[in-house]
């Protein structure tokens, strides 16, 4: 087998590899790797998903998967505060403390995040079940009682999501991105399955929810051996450092930083369903999410290079950081263009195909995100790199300012333009989060200089 490696490698399809991907071992064939097998697992991931509202919206009726929807929307939305930021903050902090060897700090870091969101979490639910009880005469008892399991289901996604990203700061990308992303979904259809057989089908969304917190149980468990194993391997035993101060102040940074992320994403449609009709927020959200599909390729690449941009960071390699920085950059692009050119070019023709002839008035609003999407993916991964060289009070910032913006020029072009107005209030912030971004590193790395 190894002589048929090196055989492969030696040959023209291997040299070639080698000039485009790097040779394997080295920095630009992992991250290459690792970009790739991102895009696969989120793409098996996006199916996954897709196919479990498919099967649930068949079996359970127009009602309970409504009831199953809204339990697993409130669950997504706690879970950014249950984790308190400390996702980014293990990949960031991880990939640093390897290069300076401070196993201590690691085991101390992976200990206080796992407890502090371990509280948080029964914190909220504690929290959201006293609410649930003084609500539950305005709600019905189906409503109370997927909600409840939603809260019981908050742990275990919670800790998920810590140990995934705690894989990818031992730059385990794809292990941590499996474990978070496709084994509940894969699970979650297992069970549907199983229960099928056995029972006749999936009745309610409550057998749902409960299908969801054993398979989210079992990919933890998975993710907890995984993370066990590469800590037996590279982290020293019996060595606990803590700097329980400085990670505090940054998780919470990163706890509000996710926070303001999602007021652009719902100003929009918060806003035409205020000022506008339900109509126009339908015509708004397809155009959204349509061109929500342009940053896959970064989004991708971010996951990809996070824990390397640490990690050169902290070992002062400025040239290989700034090549990871462009070439990420170029993926991004060059994954993003042929969207960009059929959304500007064939959008209207795209979405009366997709979704129907009623939905052709979302075409210009397509356009319009479609531009301020692309040149959000050409400025590159800029939020990403001042998160993980711990200016994340910086990325907070621009963030907030953005958000505010965002608000603001929805409540004025709303009344004018309608749902074009929504989409270029959105456009318009893109760009400037990222231009904002742009400024603070080169303001920083000009004073570093």
């Amino acid at each position: 087998m190894k002589a048929l490696e090196v055989k492969l490698f030696n040959g023209w399809l291997g040299k070639t590899l080698a000039q485009v991907l790097g040779k394997p071992g080295s920095l630009r064939f992992r991250l290459a790797r690792d970009t790739v097998g991102v895009m696969v697992i989120q793409a098996i991931s996006m199916g996954l998903t897709f196919a479990v509202s498919v099967v649930l919206a068949r079996l359970l009726g127009v009602r309970e998967f409504g009831l199953y929807s809204l339990a697993m929307s409130v669950l997504g939305l706690l879970v950014v505060p249950a984790t308190l930021g400390f996702p980014q903050l293990l990949v960031r902090e991880i990939a640093a403390y390897r290069v300076k060897e401070e196993w201590g700090l690691i085991r101390g870091l992976l200990h206080f995040a796992q407890c502090t969101s371990l509280l948080a979490s029964l914190g909220i639910a504690l929290l959201g079940g006293l609410v649930l009880s003084g609500l539950s005469g305005c709600l019905s008892r189906e409503a109370v009682h997927v909600l409840a399991l939603a809260f019981v289901a908050l742990p275990f996604w919670a800790l998920l999501q810590l140990h995934g990203a705690s894989l990818r700061g031992f730059e385990q990308v794809l292990a941590g991105e499996w474990v978070t992303t496709v084994m509940r979904p894969l699970g979650f259809l297992v069970l549907v399955g199983a229960a099928w057989v056995l029972l006749g089908g999936v009745k309610d969304a409550s057998l749902a929810l409960g299908f969801h917190i054993v398979a989210a149980g079992i990919a933890l468990a998975f993710a907890f051996y995984f993370l066990r194993n590469q800590l037996h391997r590279s982290v020293l035993p019996n060595a606990v450092s803590q700097n329980t101060a400085i990670w505090t102040r940054s998780a919470l940074f990163l706890a509000f930083l996710a926070l303001l992320n999602l007021i652009p994403q719902h100003a929009g449609i918060l806003m035409l369903a205020w000022m506008r009709s339900a109509e126009e927020v339908g015509l708004y959200k397809v155009a959204y999410q349509t061109a929500s599909l342009i940053p896959f390729g970064l989004t991708a690449v971010n996951t990809a290079i996070a824990p390397t941009l640490a990690h050169l960071y902290t070992a002062g390699d400025e040239a290989k950081l700034r090549k990871v920085m462009l070439t990420a950059s170029g993926v991004a692009i060059a994954f993003a263009l042929p969207l960009v050119l059929l959304f500007t070019v064939g959008g209207e023709r795209f979405l009366t195909v997709a979704f129907g002839e009623h939905f052709r008035p979302s075409s210009v609003p397509l356009f319009i995100l479609t531009i301020g999407q692309f040149v959000f993916v050409a400025f590159g991964p800029l939020l990403l790199f001042l998160v993980m060289i711990g200016q994340e009070h910086k990325a907070t910032l621009v963030t907030g300012i953005t958000a505010v913006l965002n608000v603001i020029m929805n409540m004025a072009f709303i009344p004018l333009w309608h749902i074009r107005g929504a989409a270029l209030a959105m456009s318009i912030s893109l760009v400037f989060l990222k231009v904002q971004a742009l400024f603070h590193i080169v303001r920083s790395r000009s004073y570093d200089a």
